[in-house]
């Protein structure tokens, strides 16, 4: 063994190599400064400190020179807390760190059983190992912190505390890895890569506060009126204690600018570091990012979602670090807030942050620890992910009792959450007098048709200069809108890129303000987060929230006293079969509108009602579907068994992956193509053509590709095939009759 003990190279003069000793106690404090919790920091100070042990063998110092053999580093740190506090009070502890310290690369293990060989990835097998000796870390390591490190005090969110001990892992674990991360390229960078350095919270705050001045003058009608009340309740309500919170506003009512204005006031309040606000699908994303990036300047707001998520693009490729250019060099930092979140704003979505959460890989739990002290707003509260609401809604409990986070659930329609919650939770609603809101809020008169064929609908939207339509399906909406087919109808779904769908917004918005003939055929896309107004509305049955987030299209800005919005069960060719929850909730929306016939289904108390009936019919399990809660609270257990990769990998949201394609149909999608083919650092650009992309589904990709219509540049991107033939500049990208089928537009 050497007499220096190295943990990177860099380059063959050792004086330019890093210790061992200085990358472990860099990696301990900086693990320890994320947390403002003392016996959460020392947990992490631990890990970092132990993470590892396995460089101080021979092999692996001799690894470092010859750079042939792998030896398994990460396992001697697991292995050694576990000798060292064996038979003790702390083997928790001890159990927690190994967990930590044995994935730091290759993600969160689960537990294993005895039957497991020592060469399988459970931590189990891990712990039975035999290693190269280790042992000269004892000449270098200071043991003193493990006399140090004690139990944080945590409030459990279940009777036995094991979820709560599983998420104190996740946390520790982030940490970690985070601070592994950045010690790590510093040294090899020579210096620190350009993180944080943004405004602080309360710099955001007086920043919105200038912003919201435009909005101070003398109100010119009733609904400014009414939004103008809803910030000044959200405001007031800002000065209370942390804990959770929801937001119910009528559709209209100045839902994102309010959420904001609280979530600041409450940061500034708290000391809190950031505010994350979570959407439900991409689709829906940009006008509320808009909207805050204006308010707040784009150099502090991060979208991390599908169509801004660097890790999907080839790693091996990176951004030009020496360029001078300042758009670069905002990429280049937005990038770098991606794996860890170090940013005061961040716009992101159920998917990314959920299944983060839950996620057992290290690029993904990298950003954990920057959730803690901040406030989380999950806008559109009623989309949160039914099938994992209990999971879901426990770790946004761990978050808010043990990590000093404010949850703000926010929609029109606000879903009864608390039998989700453990017992003890209390929801504060910001909004005061809500029946008199949505009272004075109404638009809309809910009027039911019944069922309908497709011709008799389009008869219908045809008496009408102005009106908007939404189904369920992609197939039905492009069906309904070729049955049209007359000047000044419009067609909207998923299958259109993001800035195609953006011109026909704004040319929609145009002719709509300009009084010219507007019909508009979509699907579910536009419920919500986009700004329009129509004078009548067609909703094909769904769930009550549904219909209610339709109505916020029609006579939004209240220009008569009431609007029309009808509701039709259709009967139609374009659709075989309605997806199962799709017909109960639209099952439960007929009890509904039959028990409020006469009345106003558009109230909190409809509102109450459809969720209390609808959440009565789901199966024992419909809310854990993939039975994530069963991977930590395992019964008869004498240690942590934690399955993290085997709930991580249960953990999927969308259910079915979605994959973009680039479609270079217009002058700026072909010149950015151009460009990545022949970039060193692609990712820019990558980034660039996602307003060019569509994101379908595995298997309607897998479709396109067996036809030749997409082919995959560089090995990574996927690219659509003559676009003049394939991509129509009404609907968006073309499917056979198979392949399309009755999809509904989740996008995440």
């Amino acid at each position: 063994m050497n007499q220096m003990i190295y943990a990177h190279t860099n380059g063959p003069e050792k004086e330019k190599w890093q210790l061992l000793i200085d990358h472990l106690t860099s990696v301990a404090e900086i693990a320890a400064g994320f947390s403002r919790n003392k016996d959460v920091s020392k947990l992490a100070y631990l890990a970092g400190l132990f993470h590892d042990l396995g460089k101080y063998s021979s092999a692996y110092q001799n690894r470092l020179i010859n750079q042939v053999q792998k030896v398994d580093h990460s396992t001697a740190g697991a292995q050694e807390i576990k000798k060292l506090w064996k038979n003790s009070e702390k083997n928790f502890l001890a159990t927690l760190v190994s967990y930590c310290v044995s994935g730091h690369h290759t993600g969160l293990p689960d537990y294993g059983s005895i039957s497991d060989l020592p060469s399988e990835p459970t931590l189990y097998a891990r712990l039975q190992r035999s290693l190269e000796d280790y042992s000269a870390y004892k000449t270098e390591v200071d043991l003193s912190p493990l006399e140090e490190t004690t139990y944080p005090i945590l409030k459990p969110t279940t009777n036995t505390g094991l979820f709560t001990f599983s998420f104190l892992t996740r946390m520790v674990y982030s940490m970690v890895v985070d601070a592994d991360f950045q010690d790590t390229e510093t040294f090899t960078k020579g210096h620190p890569k350009p993180r944080g350095g943004y405004p602080d919270i309360a710099s955001l705050c007086s920043k919105l506060d200038r912003y919201m001045e435009r909005f101070s003058g003398k109100s010119q009608s009733l609904v400014a009126d009414l939004r103008k009340g809803v910030l000044a309740a959200a405001k007031a309500h800002a000065v209370k204690d942390q804990g959770l919170f929801s937001l119910t506003v009528p559709t209209g009512g100045g839902k994102t600018l309010a959420s904001l204005n609280f979530a600041l006031r409450h940061a500034v309040e708290h000391n809190l570091e950031r505010v994350i606000y979570v959407v439900p699908y991409t689709t829906i994303i940009e006008q509320n990012a808009a909207v805050i990036k204006e308010s707040l300047g784009e150099e502090n707001v991060l979208e991390h979602h599908s169509n801004f998520d660097w890790d999907a693009i080839n790693p091996n490729q990176g951004f030009d670090e020496h360029s001078d250019d300042a758009d670069s060099s905002l990429q280049l930092r937005l990038k770098l807030a991606t794996e860890n979140w170090d940013i005061p704003i961040i716009v992101t979505t159920n998917v990314q942050f959920f299944e983060s959460l839950f996620s057992h890989k290290s690029s993904r739990c990298r950003k954990l620890h920057n959730i803690a002290n901040s406030v989380v707003i999950f806008d559109e509260a009623q989309n949160l992910p039914m099938e994992f609401l209990k999971p879901s809604l426990l770790a946004v409990t761990e978050l808010v009792w043990n990590y000093g986070v404010s949850a703000v659930f926010c929609t029109a329609t606000q879903p009864e959450l608390t039998q989700f919650f453990p017992p003890g939770v209390e929801v504060q609603e910001i909004i005061p007098n809500l029946k008199e809101l949505y009272s004075k809020f109404r638009r809309i008169e809910v009027i039911s048709l019944g069922k309908q064929t497709d011709q008799e609908i389009a008869d219908r939207i045809q008496q009408h200069e102005q009106a908007l339509c939404i189904v369920n399906t992609r197939k039905h909406a492009l069906g309904l809108y070729k049955m049209l087919n007359s000047s000044g109808t419009y067609h909207l779904s998923t299958l259109m890129y993001p800035n195609h769908r953006k011109r026909v917004i704004h040319e929609i918005r145009m002719r709509l303000a300009e009084g010219h003939p507007c019909k508009v055929i979509s699907t579910q896309l536009l419920e919500a987060g986009v700004d329009l107004d129509f004078p009548v509305g067609f909703r094909a049955l769904a769930g009550l929230d549904s219909i209610i987030q339709a109505g916020g299209r029609v006579n939004r800005n209240r220009r008569k006293e009431l609007a029309p919005l009808y509701v039709f069960e259709p009967e139609t060719e374009f659709i075989k079969r309605n997806p199962g929850f799709v017909q109960q909730s639209s099952d439960v929306t007929k009890m509904v509108l039959r028990k409020w016939e006469g009345k106003d289904p558009i109230s909190t108390d409809a509102i109450q009602y459809y969720y209390n009936q609808l959440y009565k019919l789901q199966s024992a399990h419909a809310f854990d579907n993939k039975r994530i809660l069963d991977h930590f609270e395992k019964q008869g257990v004498k240690d942590l068994e934690f399955d993290f990769r085997k709930a991580s990998e249960d953990f999927s949201i969308l259910g079915d992956e979605t994959i973009s394609v680039i479609v270079p149909i217009e002058t700026e999608a072909i010149k950015l193509l151009d460009q990545l083919r022949r970039s060193d650092y692609p990712r820019s650009i990558a980034r660039s053509l996602q307003a060019y992309s569509v994101n379908i589904y595995r298997h309607e990709f897998d479709h396109l590709l067996s036809e030749g219509r997409i082919t995959i540049e560089q090995d990574r991107f996927p690219v659509l095939v003559n676009p003049q033939e394939n991509y129509d500049d009404e609907t968006g990208l073309k499917f056979q009759e198979a392949a399309g089928g009755d999809a509904l537009v989740l996008d995440s």
